[in-house]
């Protein structure tokens, strides 16, 4: 199980194989000076104009790689790798490199599910994607609320895609199972007062009719657009500047 769930890891840039010299630990995003050093780099490599849309361009693509990740496992396998912030780092191409001898599995076994849900999710929020999120906050003084709105994007977009899939029934339970306990969770999962992504968390029919974001990424403001598609799909100015187009349109026909 464990090598079929590594092997599945890899889809998400998760990898064993790394060379140290060029990596970039997670643990120095926690540290005020050397995060800023790092997001300032970062800026100039994707042609950021600022910090903040650093970070969040950041925050985006680490959700994927640690969020995503683990919640795939979890409803696939009930089994999740568990991701010490010292046992990781990014690559030039950011991609997670993990030493696995620190990475603990974390599968169901002997205890019930809610309970070793719990206990992963708690571990993957409170211990490490809180505080990086918290560090990227202070340094580049984006909005708290763009950063989780990132995270829960990621989760909105890999259980969209994991539900288009044939799915036998034990797993789609599981999903939707998962889904609401993060929705309903309380701060301390998070280590924080409040849930900070209960308010951006969609699934099934609410996504498709409702897929914007409440708020931007600030993917539109890169210089370079990279994946060639200007905003977002789920764009909340992009929606804001076609109804203001089609009221315009519509007036200008009366």
């Amino acid at each position: 199980m464990r090598s079929i769930v590594m092997n599945e890891l890899k889809s998400f840039d998760i990898h064993l194989e790394h060379d140290k010299s060029k990596e970039f630990p997670i643990t120095d995003l926690l540290i005020e000076e050397k995060c800023l050093s790092y997001l300032q780099k970062q800026m100039i490599e994707i042609k950021a104009p600022n910090l903040s849309v650093t970070a969040s361009m950041l925050s985006k693509r680490y959700a994927y790689l640690v969020v995503s990740s683990t919640l795939y496992s979890m409803v696939e396998f009930d089994c999740a790798l568990n991701f010490p912030v010292n046992a990781c780092s990014l690559n030039k191409e950011r991609k997670l490199c993990i030493q696995a001898s620190m990475c603990k599995w974390q599968e169901l076994k002997s205890i019930e599910r809610e309970q070793w849900r719990e206990t992963v999710l708690s571990t993957l929020f409170s211990s490490h994607i809180t505080p990086v999120l918290k560090m990227l906050k202070k340094t580049s003084r984006v909005s708290a609320a763009i950063l989780w709105e990132n995270v829960a994007i990621r989760i909105n977009s890999l259980y969209r895609k994991t539900l288009a899939k044939e799915l036998v029934p034990g797993k789609i339970e599981r999903l939707y199972s998962d889904f609401n306990f993060l929705k309903n969770a309380s701060g301390d999962l998070f280590n924080l007062t409040e849930n900070p992504i209960k308010h951006y968390l969609k699934i099934g029919e609410e996504l498709r009719l409702n897929p914007c974001r409440k708020t931007c990424c600030l993917y539109y403001r890169l210089e370079e657009d990279v994946e060639g598609i200007g905003y977002c799909g789920n764009c909340p100015i992009k929606e804001k500047q076609t109804k203001a187009r089609t009221l315009y349109n519509v007036r200008n026909k009366n």
